[in-house]
């Protein structure tokens, strides 16, 4: 009597085991898989078209482009420009999707910290050169889309 219900516990512990293996098996996966990245790669180009458009709106033509680019929110935008000293320049960051950016400029005193909303609103930071800068921008917490970005020299400092 023993050894059967030992049995009887075996086969209780492992049907669920073959239960779910048999209901969620699926012979060609493959096809999920496809389309989901196909739809991954729409949705990133349509949030790329998104920034970039709401960034060339806000562009001044007679400004002379440093640095630009699109990344995605989850790479961030990390990038060290090489400035002339003394000299102004604007970074303008644009983030489409979901959730919030955040600019970092470092050191501190040639920028700042500033909010970006991944609702394609176009954010304007000041940039001193006063030596090597460090410019991030970071994705929050769950935020997800892209991130238009461009540094413009737009004069010498007083």
């Amino acid at each position: 009597m023993r050894r059967r219900g030992r049995v009887w516990l075996l086969g209780c512990a492992l049907t669920p085991a073959l239960l779910l293996t048999a209901c969620t098996s699926n012979a060609d996966p493959a096809p999920v898989a496809t389309h989901r990245g196909g739809g991954d790669a729409q949705a990133e180009k349509k949030l790329t078209d998104q920034a970039q458009s709401a960034l060339d709106a806000v562009t001044d033509q007679g400004s002379s482009m440093v640095e630009s680019g699109v990344e995605r929110v989850s790479d961030g935008v990390h990038t060290r420009p090489g400035l002339a000293h003394g000299a102004a320049y604007k970074l303008t960051v644009v983030c489409a999707g979901e959730g919030a950016a955040e600019i970092v400029v470092a050191p501190s005193g040639a920028g700042g910290r500033r909010a970006v909303p991944c609702d394609g609103s176009v954010v304007f930071e000041r940039l001193t050169a006063e030596g090597a800068l460090k410019v991030d921008v970071r994705g929050t917490p769950g935020a997800a889309g892209m991130i238009a970005w461009r540094i413009d020299k737009v004069g010498s400092q007083p």
